[in-house]
């Protein structure tokens, strides 16, 4: 049975970020205007890492809803460094899928996991490209992990930072 969404307030991003459970496993993180039913550590531990104040939580995600195609996304979406972008044809290529751009688009709109899945950082050839908490939000997400952070224990993860503004918001590419 699902839990009801506990989360945090991010007074960054002016939203709360909630995330649902089922028994351990994660079920599904997003944002959401609501205030949280109750806190949750994992949420603040999200927080912290938006911040870069902390390490990306490792916690088990339940895919068990999600197709095999998105499954393989979401984990080479999940190897892109903070700091850089990649875009939906860099990740389809990088699934052994060229030309599936549009359907890596579409798995990215399917994201149950925000942040941990972090779609944000998938752009299109010319510019931010969609996502499910609008253009706006994606931006700040990207602007906020230019910053300096604490790095990853992933080895092999390097650090890349965005663009000034007067340049593109884009960020380095991971995938090229």
């Amino acid at each position: 049975m699902m839990q009801m969404a506990s989360g945090a307030f991010l007074s960054f991003l002016g939203c709360s970020l909630l995330v649902q459970k089922r028994g351990e496993m994660v079920c599904r993180i997003y944002f959401a205007q609501e205030s949280p039913a109750e806190p949750s550590p994992l949420a603040e531990d999200i927080a912290a890492y938006l911040e870069g104040k902390a390490p990306c939580p490792n916690v088990q995600l339940d895919m068990s809803g999600c197709t095999d195609f998105q499954k393989q996304i979401y984990a080479l979406v999940q190897s892109i460094p903070r700091g850089t972008t990649a875009t939906y044809g860099q990740v389809a290529e990088r699934a052994k899928r060229p030309g599936a751009a549009r359907a890596v688009g579409r798995a990215m709109a399917a994201n149950p996991f925000a942040i941990l899945v972090p779609c944000h950082r998938v752009v299109a050839k010319n510019g931010l490209g969609g996502y499910a908490w609008g253009r706006e939000m994606k931006e700040k997400l990207l602007e906020m992990e230019s910053g300096p952070c604490v790095k990853s224990s992933v080895s092999g993860w390097r650090q890349s930072t965005l663009h000034q503004k007067s340049a593109s918001p884009l960020g380095a590419s991971f995938f090229s």
